[in-house]
């Protein structure tokens, strides 16, 4: 079942939250960071712009958590940034993903505010982009110091 986040899911989303961030290992996010993210999980279900996919045990195997934040060379320009894409690693290949962003893309017309999706980098990803008619304008690159 795919549907809009709640604030019954923060608690869940904040061990989806560890577990990719144990399993793509972004050198700054090494540490605990249980309460930030908890915080992080329950303004994303206030702003419902998180997208939920559970099993048939309702248990979660995907997420699409998403901000919404002014552009930052145009403050009256809002976009819905996706900071978080994840599949239970078993799910992966499936089309869990694309039904996800469908119901994002449905859910946000909601927000009348929100001009734009962006989709940051997925690092280990085959999802395809083009197929869902996203045009590539960024790519980031990171250093740690």
């Amino acid at each position: 079942m795919i549907r809009i986040g709640e604030y019954k899911d923060v608690d869940q989303g904040v061990k989806l939250l560890e577990q990719h961030r144990k399993e793509f290992d972004f050198g700054q996010f090494k540490e605990d960071n249980t309460e930030y993210y908890k915080g992080l999980m329950e303004a994303i279900a206030k702003d419902k712009t998180a997208v939920i996919s559970e099993d048939e045990n309702g248990i979660i195997d995907g997420v699409l958590l998403g901000m919404k934040i002014p552009n930052l060379l145009n403050p009256y320009i809002t976009q819905l940034h996706v900071l978080l894409t994840w599949v239970h690693p078993n799910k992966r290949g499936s089309s869990i993903f694309y039904r996800m962003n469908k119901k994002l893309e449905k859910e946000i017309k909601n927000h009348k505010e929100v001009k734009d999706i962006i989709f940051y980098s997925i690092p280990k990803t085959n999802i395809n982009f083009n197929k869902l008619n996203y045009k590539e304008f960024q790519s980031m690159y990171k250093k740690e110091i």
